[in-house]
């Protein structure tokens, strides 16, 4: 069925009136040459401008981040974690005591009370008298002991000793230190004794150890400690052996076999 639509008057003179609702239609009477309001322009810029500063950052933000993330696979440029925390205050490899330090004898001579007025040289055979030159040192405690190495290692460097009766308290005294020094010694010509340290046992540490039960930190027990390290002395001992007999060269060489002193805490 066909849609009704009232038919359009051309008669010009029949111009119906403006009615209200026509003149209330926006699409009516638009004026064909309108001037915009600049004012209304304002907002319109001002979106674009920060639409444009927008993309702006955006890029920037991505080519420091692609930046930053790329770098992450350069290890080289990674920050090394410290494996040795502190290692900064300890003192330099090169730096004077930085561990205990063992003490040869700077001179050794035998005397033998079988033959008072025998005249000994100082030399490395038949211990019976030490003297050790002692510098300052932050070690304020040192001990006299003897370093015996096992069987198989003295064989291996040309060294072992010949011994009777228990060797397991030989003694060590403290003597006086001659002034003119120990070229040379007889029985009756020797340093006099002023007190008893107390006895070593002439052993390999591990059989030390077990013959007399010794638990850690044995050394620190030793009655022949003493204090030392304050200022430079010449400590003078007399390494004695009561009913039994030791006989050995003690030469500074490695493994060691002598009677030595040595720095503890």
């Amino acid at each position: 069925m066909a849609s009704y639509s009232p038919l359009q008057m051309h008669d010009l003179d029949h111009q119906p009136e403006d009615t209200e609702g026509d003149i209330l239609l926006p699409d009516k009477h638009t004026p064909e040459h309108s001037t915009a309001d600049p004012s209304s322009k304002r907002p319109a810029w001002a979106a674009l401008v920060l639409q444009v500063i927008a993309v702006i950052c955006a890029c920037t933000l991505y080519n420091v981040a692609s930046a930053s993330v790329s770098g992450q696979h350069n290890i080289q440029k990674l920050r090394q974690p410290n494996q040795f925390p502190g290692i900064e205050l300890v003192g330099s490899p090169q730096q004077k005591e930085r561990a205990p330090k063992l003490y040869f004898p700077s001179a050794i001579v035998r005397v033998n009370k079988a033959l008072p007025d025998q005249v000994y040289n100082s030399g490395s055979h038949v211990i019976l008298s030490d003297s050790w030159h002692l510098g300052q040192s932050k070690f304020t405690s040192c001990y006299i002991d003897s370093i015996v190495p096992t069987v198989e290692d003295g064989l291996a460097a040309n060294k072992s000793y010949t011994s009777s009766g228990s060797i397991t308290e030989i003694q060590i005294w403290n003597v006086t230190t001659p002034v003119e020094g120990m070229t040379n010694l007889s029985w009756n010509t020797r340093p006099q004794r002023i007190a008893l340290m107390g006895t070593v046992a002439f052993l390999p540490e591990k059989e030390k150890i077990e013959q007399l039960g010794l638990e850690d930190g044995w050394q620190s027990q030793l009655a022949t400690r003493f204090s030392c390290g304050k200022e430079a002395a010449v400590i003078t001992v007399e390494v004695a052996c009561n009913s039994c007999r030791l006989e050995f060269e003690q030469i500074f060489s490695v493994p060691p076999l002598a009677f030595d002193l040595m720095e503890i805490g």
